[in-house]
């Protein structure tokens, strides 16, 4: 079966379905990210928490990313004893609670509590989302389905910022009370429907449920025509054969991942595009955002205002990027928006440098411009790509405990910026921005020498850029018989 046949494949209504159900946890990703940005500007908010000094906006914004690491760290553990599914209902019960919490605080140590109790169920969601939808998809959609996790982290955030907005008006503890409340909205959501959510095919295969497997991949990719029936079948089979000749050679725990070559390579990759997924600065913009609208003069609503404007930017220029990343393909699309990134924070301190002080509203205007410039491009490129790219470039001995890994070192880099920057902008202010302009650049530089293109391949076949062996090849369907497939299958197993 060719790599053409199978991109054109459709996606069924179903697997449409279970994919945007499962994104609705990450909703709180970006709920919870945005949220925060306004929540601390808000006057009722720091009166309440007064006195409210730089070192705690740090603690509450940080320790967020520290209940993530922990969140990840679980996940690594759960996705693969208790399956994807069982997981990001778990992650749905600690978000609920994290949200109550936050909402109902009467001190900073409860507030910071239910922070580190969200940021636990985001961790969660944030690992095992894309991991399970990456496994339902067709293979030459497999960057639309997994990075729709992006899109709506992207959304969580916009609506966070325009609630934040919106609550700027009011009066009273609602003001900061209800943005912090909304983000329990998901988790009932998620927590209602879950039990509909089928299970991974390829976890019920780790676990030897053929039949439920075989059952579910056809519901997801149900064939219609002759054509499609023999495409599932061969898509079964390589599945089937492959998951089972990987868990053969399986080791326990993490080394799984040092042991062979090619999990060594795939961890190396794994780990460096999570780093520069956060070395690009998109936190530091996102988190201190409204910081950096008050150091170019611009003070009350409007500050708000610009956040809610600046929010739009991600699920618009990301939609384009994810109907785009499986023809143009992840490698090109992540080195050249690094370079484009560079040269929009260029702009940006440039224009800061000159303007900060000045009275020219045009000046600042163009600074804002080129701050929402960059907010698209990372949205277009890197926002749904290390989504997609780490659970795809993973096989699935190591897909869980993997993405676990890379997505700590993620969660690490984000802790440490979030700790570093606001001394940072107090200190050397603008000239800080030449340091996401440098990673940019290295950046760009690695991903075009070092990482592989994954497009339009099975989670199975892409084992060969990295040079472990496929048991099936499903271009070999056209040329010999199943039934012959399968007879190799079982001589190469003996």
């Amino acid at each position: 079966m060719s790599e053409t046949q199978r991109y054109r494949r459709k996606i069924s209504g179903y697997t449409l379905g279970c994919s945007l159900f499962a994104v609705v946890g990450s909703l709180l990703y970006g709920i919870d990210s945005g949220v925060i940005s306004t929540t601390i500007s808000h006057p009722t908010f720091t009166n309440y928490f007064a006195p409210f000094t730089p070192g705690l906006k740090g603690a509450v914004v940080s320790t967020f990313s520290g209940g993530s690491f922990l969140g990840v760290l679980f996940a690594g553990w759960s996705a693969d004893s208790w399956g994807r599914k069982y997981s990001i209902m778990f992650a749905a019960v600690a978000a609920l609670l994290g949200g109550i919490i936050q909402a109902s605080s009467v001190n900073i140590g409860m507030l910071i509590a239910g922070r580190i109790i969200g940021g636990f169920a985001v961790g969660v969601m944030n690992m095992v989302i894309p991991v399970y939808n990456s496994e339902i998809a067709p293979p030459g959609k497999r960057g639309l389905i997994t990075g729709l996790h992006g899109q709506f982290v992207s959304i969580g955030f916009g609506t966070a910022n325009w609630i934040g907005f919106a609550c700027s008006y009011a009066t009273g503890a609602f003001q900061w009370r209800f943005p912090l409340a909304f983000q329990c909205l998901p988790a009932l959501i998620v927590l209602i429907g879950i039990f509909w959510l089928p299970f991974s095919p390829r976890w019920l295969l780790e676990k030897d449920r053929v039949e439920e497997a075989y059952e579910i991949l056809k519901k997801l990719h149900g064939a219609e025509t002759v054509e499609e029936e023999e495409l599932l079948e061969a898509e079964f089979l390589q599945m089937k054969e492959q998951i089972r000749y990987d868990m053969s050679l399986r080791a326990t725990g993490i080394s799984s991942l040092l042991k062979k070559k090619g999990n060594q390579k795939r961890l190396a990759i794994s780990v460096a595009v999570q780093a520069f997924t956060q070395l690009t600065g998109v936190n530091v913009m996102n988190y201190y955002q409204t910081d950096l609208y008050a150091g170019l003069g611009i003070t009350g609503h409007t500050v708000l205002l610009l956040s809610g404007i600046f929010g739009l930017d991600g699920p618009t220029f990301n939609l384009l990027g994810i109907l785009l990343v499986d023809s143009w393909g992840r490698k090109r699309t992540l080195w050249i928006t690094n370079i484009a990134m560079a040269i929009s924070i260029t702009c940006v301190m440039v224009l800061t440098a000159v303007f900060q002080q000045s009275n020219n509203q045009v000046g600042k205007g163009f600074a804002i411009a080129f701050l929402f410039i960059f907010s698209g491009i990372y949205s277009f490129g890197y926002n749904s790509i290390h989504y997609i790219y780490v659970p795809e470039i993973m096989s699935q001995e190591v897909r869980a405990i993997g993405t676990a890994f890379a997505v700590e070192v993620n969660v690490v880099i984000n802790i440490i910026l979030n700790q570093i920057s606001p001394i940072a902008f107090a200190n050397i202010g603008w000239r800080y921005y030449s340091v996401f302009i440098a990673t940019n650049i290295v950046a760009a530089v690695v991903v075009f020498l070092y990482f592989p293109e994954t497009k339009g391949k099975t989670l199975e076949e892409i084992n060969e850029l990295f040079g472990e062996e496929t048991v099936i090849n499903m271009s070999d369907i056209t040329e010999v018989g199943k039934d012959d497939i399968e007879g190799a299958t079982a001589s190469h197993k003996e």
